[in-house]
């Protein structure tokens, strides 16, 4: 058996912006909200098509990201800080995120939580919203309560392949800091029961890492904003609370002690 190998280096970078929070004592703390802006570029010929484009994987996050920034910076600016982050090489290997964790732009003690956008919904408005982490920290209480502001019910949703160790927020788990990657709803508002599930497997099944991962006309966008209003709801009840979350005693991360 023969191996052949080559290493390959290239510059890429993440891209951040800070909202300073109000509180005198806490604006040196934040809350982060990250979304990876990479997709796998120019690969293997699939139907004809070699461009893979990453609509949903994960433009639909980026532009969630930046909805929230705009709606952050038309509200009353909480006590901690924000700090958007559109991490770079996610699919390489979450290389974004953890080159941020190395080398943070706010110390990992002051950051308060992560909440992470990794393909959001473009199907329509749902009943129900989850988030990967919920039963790992007391960000769980907060996003029950917050979706329930939303007049929406939170699913369990299983951790399919891993999928908690599989996106950006995972870097900053490992390094102790409390996290949710926040995921669609499958309860849609006019469709039948299973048609969300059904939609999410044909995804994974023909779409996920494929060309054929790009804009589509049938693309609706209330369930994303569903998302992108949970999200800013969280952050802000999290900027606002003066004590930090902290991890579950039966949770495998913990914060490290100062």
């Amino acid at each position: 058996m023969r191996v052949h190998s080559a290493l390959r280096r290239v510059e890429s970078e993440n891209v951040a912006a800070r909202l300073p929070g109000r509180d005198p004592r806490l604006a040196s703390q934040a809350v982060l909200i990250t979304a990876h802006w990479d997709h796998k570029g120019i690969g293997p010929i699939v139907h004809g098509d070699s461009i893979y484009n990453g609509a949903e994987d994960n433009a639909s996050g980026v532009a969630a990201i930046l909805g929230a920034a705009k709606a952050m910076t038309q509200l009353p600016r909480p006590a901690r800080s924000i700090l958007f982050v559109a991490t770079t090489a996610e699919e390489s290997g979450l290389l974004g995120g953890e080159a941020y964790v190395q080398h943070p732009l706010i110390p990992l003690a002051q950051t308060a939580a992560v909440l992470n956008l990794d393909v959001t919904n473009v199907r329509g408005a749902t009943r129900d919203i989850g988030a990967l982490g919920m039963d790992r920290s007391t960000l769980g209480s907060v996003f029950v309560a917050v979706a329930r502001a939303e007049s929406l019910k939170v699913e369990s949703q299983p951790d399919v392949r891993g999928s908690f160790f599989r996106s950006d927020h995972f870097p900053f788990a490992r390094s102790g800091v409390p996290a949710l990657s926040i995921k669609p709803g499958l309860d849609f508002v006019g469709r039948p029961k299973g048609w969300g599930e059904q939609q999410e497997n044909l995804y994974n099944q023909e779409r996920y890492h494929q060309p054929s991962d790009e804009y589509q006309r049938a693309f609706r966008y209330d369930g994303m904003a569903q998302q992108v209003r949970v999200t800013v709801r969280t952050a802000r009840a999290i900027a606002n609370d003066p004590a930090m979350p902290r991890w579950l005693t039966a949770s495998e991360f913990q914060r490290p002690q100062p």
